[in-house]
């Protein structure tokens, strides 16, 4: 769509019915732009009365008191509105005039929605801001990570919604590229989201929109790798005697807990407190779906809770395991300080399989895999798994199904084919 530039004399307001100091008869000059049946103006700061304005040619005459500025400014907007229309052609991607009064004036509204940043990382910032006030440290997480790709992306430049080209998703999806297909399918549909959220804030077109020159399909279904340990590995772990006082050995008696009390997420094994062990029995809400569980443990896990009741470590806010404390008063803290603890478990429990022989990866995800495929090769029903491990469907039960360990095909085989 064709911008049509118009320097124009304004009527704007006398000064009877305005704060400018302009002289009574006055009118304001502005740039006048069209697009889609709709005017934008940008301000010359300069005001003309009707006899000192050449309105055939759009221009002060040159009785104009303070001709040669006025006529310098409105040639410096017409150039400067120029160099944006052919900066735009040359990226070939549409420019509007709102964007091109806001490249110009510094203005921050892009649309209806004032309160909302027109830069991405402002915005995106904005997201985590609100996500912080909502203690929801999860999704904040999300987007802070997306954040810094972001930063990485513009050299620590902010830059407009409008102002991304094809060349920017590009580049985007080619930084990226070096990590896993799901962390990569992770940071596409976090992208994508903030824009789908820009488009409907008005910030932008669907012109715009990332997914128009991205490759890369961010809602792939992608097959996780094996991240299962075998069970007589798994036996043999459960074996070991770290030494009492030792990380390693409180990351052990963790380690055993998460795994007997179904696969429970390290996230919610250590926010749960005091009273939420009923009767030998759990009573929690699951942060992922927030779900409400209310189960008999398992006798393996309700020891491990009996010794943490003695632990030389107490939590101080009533949790049962010793990391959360009272100075853990906000959800970002509490949240932090599991990653923390996450971090320390992930490497207590590598040694730990190095151990007794698994060089595989092992980590409380792992873990949490190892549970439902045990129970598998056991022929347990996938629906008793399925609820065991909190999953909305089967669907989500059958991805940690779904690579069976080698040993359990060859036998299979083996006993079929005698």
């Amino acid at each position: 769509m064709d911008i049509v530039v118009t320097p124009i004399v304004w009527t704007y307001r006398t000064i009877l019915e305005t704060d400018k100091n302009y002289t009574i008869g006055e009118h304001e000059v502005r740039i006048r732009m069209w697009q889609n049946r709709t005017p934008k103006y940008i301000s010359t700061g300069y005001s003309t009365n009707l006899e000192n304005w050449d309105k055939k040619h759009g221009m002060p005459k040159s009785s104009h008191p303070k001709y040669l500025e006025l006529a310098s400014r409105i040639k410096k907007i017409i150039a400067d509105i120029d160099y944006e229309i052919k900066t735009a052609e040359k990226a070939n991607r549409p420019i509007t005039h709102i964007e091109i009064k806001a490249n110009l004036t510094n203005h921050v509204k892009l649309s209806d929605a004032p309160e909302k940043p027109n830069k991405i990382m402002a915005y995106v910032q904005s997201i985590i801001d609100y996500y912080d006030s909502m203690d929801n440290p999860g999704y904040s997480n999300v987007f802070y990570n997306l954040k810094l790709t972001l930063k990485k992306l513009l050299k620590d430049k902010d830059k407009l919604f409008l102002a991304f080209t094809k060349a920017d998703h590009e580049a985007y999806e080619k930084q990226i590229s070096g990590t896993s297909e799901s962390t990569m399918s992770h940071y596409l549909r976090t992208y994508y989201r903030v824009w789908n959220l820009a488009l409907a804030d008005g910030l932008c077109t669907k012109d715009h929109h990332p997914k128009k020159y991205i490759k890369f399909k961010a809602y792939k279904r992608i097959r996780t790798k094996k991240r299962s340990i075998k069970s007589d590995y798994w036996e043999r772990i459960l074996k070991l005697k770290p030494a009492r006082e030792t990380r390693i050995y409180r990351s052990h008696l963790l380690m055993q807990f998460m795994y007997y009390a179904r696969g429970m997420n390290f996230n919610d094994m250590l926010k749960l407190k005091r009273e939420n062990f009923v009767n030998d029995g759990i009573v929690y809400k699951r942060s992922k779906n927030k779900r409400n569980y209310d189960f008999e443990l398992h006798p393996g896990a309700v020891k491990v809770i009996k010794i943490f009741e003695t632990f030389p470590e107490q939590s101080d806010a009533g949790y049962i395991f010793p990391f959360i404390m009272q100075e853990h008063n906000t959800a970002k803290k509490i949240d932090v300080r599991i990653d923390s603890a996450l971090k320390d478990f992930n490497e207590d429990s590598k040694a730990m399989a190095e151990a007794v022989g698994w060089h595989k990866q092992f980590t409380s995800n792992a873990l949490r895999h190892g549970f439902a495929s045990h129970l598998n090769e056991a022929n347990v029903d996938i629906k008793i798994i399925q609820e065991a491990m909190g999953h909305e469907t089967q669907a989500d039960t059958r991805i940690y199904l779904a690579d069976l360990e080698d040993s359990v095909i060859t036998n299979a085989i083996n006993n079929a084919l005698k």
